[in-house]
């Protein structure tokens, strides 16, 4: 890559589908475009002081890290508190990825695990994963995407999310240990792993010791604002702990103290914290489940965990002005799949009160019939 091309490359808009979410989405009273449970109950911080000045590192920031070695029973200097896992990812992404690292990461994905590479340098291999594939990700295509870089010595990294985002699928012990074993640092944003069976999670830091796991309390518990991230390090990348902490003390020096407060508080009481995701895996998931294998105006997959999914829509190549339509039309928000990389697909998430996912999914499917009609040339069905 010239030296021209690698600047342009590294030029803005990085992350256009966050300007869409803070925006966009949810202009409608039926949001089937958020990827997250709805706010938790503040009740559960009342007893708080309203204001904590003390220093962060002197009490709550090395007692958050103690507690979240205690979860995955190992050494506190493996983890570092981060804001939210976006923070994790950048911090990774500081860490690992500049020019002549070769970064292995996949589409449809997440924006940013296509956009930090390109926003440092890095050299970018996208892997296609396949609808019809159930969003897979394989191994052996990792080894082939590296293949010239290992022959060269060039550092490489694999760089996605597990479970993935937008499908939901979610790779197994043995496809991320394989993927280990090919790059020498493998990152994986693990935000979604907290809606899987305890017994049936898989984190990379734990699997492999050239591993990486990033995670927070945003999207399995509704602590978004609090920005209770982590970034969790395999047993071989203990030593870069120093830097990373140099790094992040560049970024932005120390989180906020009064939301390390509440991160601990909300660690103590993770029970309690999990209860709507069993209610909404048993009022609002199967509606979602049957809509999504009952429409056959798209092209489901339906993951096994988890409330997103990714449905190709059915006579579209792109999905922008169907999702406009939706929301003028129709009163529903969904996620057009091009700020994924797959412009023909949609997102449609469902972790939201029953009657608000029965509502939207009426909705939608009433705009579904009628895009369908109208490619048709006909008055659209009931």
């Amino acid at each position: 890559m010239t030296l021209a091309r690698l600047l342009r490359s590294m030029e803005p808009p990085f992350f256009p589908y966050m300007t869409w979410a803070q925006t966009q989405s949810g202009r409608t009273p039926h949001v089937l475009s958020v990827s997250g449970l709805p706010a938790a109950d503040p009740g559960l911080f009342a007893d708080l002081p309203p204001i904590d000045l003390d220093h962060p590192r002197r009490t709550w920031l090395p007692e958050i890290e103690r507690r979240l070695a205690q979860r995955w029973n190992i050494d506190p200097r493996r983890v570092l508190v981060c804001l939210g896992a976006s923070g994790g990812m950048h911090l990774a992404a500081a860490a690992w990825f500049r020019p002549g690292v070769r970064v292995v990461t996949d589409c449809p994905s997440y924006e940013p695990f296509r956009a930090l590479p390109r926003r440092f340098g890095a050299d970018l291999v996208e892997l296609a994963r396949r609808h019809e594939e159930r969003f897979a990700l394989r191994p052996q295509a990792v080894e082939q995407a590296i293949a010239g870089a290992s022959r060269s010595k060039a550092p490489t990294a694999a760089f996605f999310a597990n479970p993935h985002n937008p499908s939901g699928a979610l790779s197994s012990k043995p496809e991320l240990e394989a993927i280990g074993r090919a790059v020498d640092t493998l990152i994986v944003c693990e935000v979604y792993m907290e809606w899987v069976p305890e017994p049936e999670r898989v984190h990379a830091a734990l699997l492999a010791p050239n591993g990486v796991s990033i995670g927070s309390l945003t999207k399995a518990y509704g602590l978004g604002p609090l920005r209770a991230g982590w970034l969790i390090l395999g047993e071989g990348l203990v030593g870069e702990r120093e830097r990373l902490v140099d790094l992040l003390f560049l970024d932005y020096v120390d989180p906020p103290t009064m939301s390390l407060r509440a991160y601990a508080r909300a660690l103590e009481r993770l029970d309690t914290l999990a209860q709507p995701i069993q209610d909404l895996k048993a009022r609002s998931r199967p509606l979602w489940e049957r809509f999504l294998a009952g429409t056959p105006e798209l092209e489901a997959w339906i993951p096994e965990h988890g409330f997103i999914a990714f449905p190709r829509v059915r006579g579209l190549s792109d999905t922008r002005e169907l999702c406009e339509r939706l929301v003028r039309e129709h009163a529903v928000d969904v996620v057009p799949g091009h700020f994924f990389g797959a412009p023909a697909h949609i997102r449609i998430g469902c972790p939201q009160p029953p009657e608000m996912v029965a509502a939207g999914l009426e909705r939608l499917g009433a705009g579904l019939r009628a895009l369908t009609s109208s490619l048709a040339g006909t008055e659209p069905r009931g």
